[in-house]
């Protein structure tokens, strides 16, 4: 026994072949320990079948997967008519795939109310153009009507459920408006501009619409922030009282200065509607010519 303690000991090459041995049972240790805890870590030889939720609510779905030992977690959500509201319609992995415990099921669902958008404001546009613009953003176009104007098929107003849709106004995807167009005929009746100085934008709308005139632009002093209901009309175009022919478009200038009611129109406006006259009659002039 003391030779082999001498061997191991005090011999040179016993020394080496004892840390060899020591190194060696060391690193086999260290080897079965990692692949226990994989083993552990990743439920090997465990495993579960992915149940169809397509169809199912969030609530039932997230029975169902805990009955699996399996959780739901929402990536997405969006919006289809023809498909039950607030249900599943996608699941990433796929139902009866095979996954390991405690594995996420990623999952689509149908929103339970239309996404809301904002349409673009389309007045002064072709119909055409407009046509396409509001139909690339999901909205329908319920029908086209027409009203007294020099101009045949530029779009003088857009309506949603029988009321002007104002800039920034959002209605839900999918929705159907009615388009306003020129029918090329000029103006209607001539009738006195009614006043809308001093009201809201919605106000102002409502009596333009009900005195057969239409909405022309609309002009902020400051651009608003979601703000739109602190501002007033500060002044119009054409002014309170003018004659015009009915079907004109009105334009507004708003703003939530209440001190610019005593303003005069600004002077561009008027040399801009001088020279838009100008320019009508010397058409005119030159049609009356051929």
């Amino acid at each position: 026994m003391g030779k082999k303690d001498n061997f191991w000991n005090n011999n040179y090459l016993g020394y080496i072949l004892k840390n060899i041995l020591i190194a060696t049972g060391l690193l086999m240790g260290l080897i079965l320990a990692t692949l226990l805890l994989i083993n552990i870590y990743t439920n090997h030889g465990s495993s579960e079948k992915v149940p169809n939720l397509k169809g199912t609510t969030l609530e039932e779905a997230r029975i169902m997967l805990k009955r699996h030992n399996l959780e739901a977690e929402i990536i997405d959500s969006v919006y289809l008519k023809d498909k039950k509201q607030g249900t599943i319609i996608e699941q990433n992995p796929a139902p009866n795939s095979i996954v390991k415990p405690g594995r996420p099921i990623y999952l689509i669902i149908n929103s339970k109310s239309a996404r809301k958008i904002t349409l673009p404001d389309v007045r002064d546009v072709s119909l055409r153009q407009a046509e396409a613009m509001i139909k690339s953003m999901g909205v329908n176009i319920a029908t086209v009507q027409y009203a007294p104007s020099e101009y045949r098929d530029l779009v003088l107003d857009i309506k949603y459920k029988g009321q002007t849709l104002l800039p920034g106004s959002k209605i839900p995807e999918g929705s159907s408006v009615v388009l306003i167009a020129g029918d090329g005929y000029g103006g209607g009746t001539s009738s006195g501009v009614p006043s809308v100085k001093g009201l809201d934008l919605k106000s102002a709308t409502e009596i333009i619409n009900a005195s057969n005139f239409l909405m022309g632009g609309i002009i902020y002093d400051v651009t608003p922030n979601g703000n739109e209901d602190q501002y007033i009309v500060y002044q119009q175009r054409p002014e309170p009282g003018d004659p015009v022919s009915t079907g004109t478009a009105i334009d507004l200038f708003l703003s939530k200065d209440r001190s610019r009611l005593n303003e005069a129109l600004p002077p561009m406006v008027k040399r801009k509607s001088t020279e838009d006259k100008q320019e009508k009659e010397k058409v005119e002039d030159i049609e009356e010519f051929f």
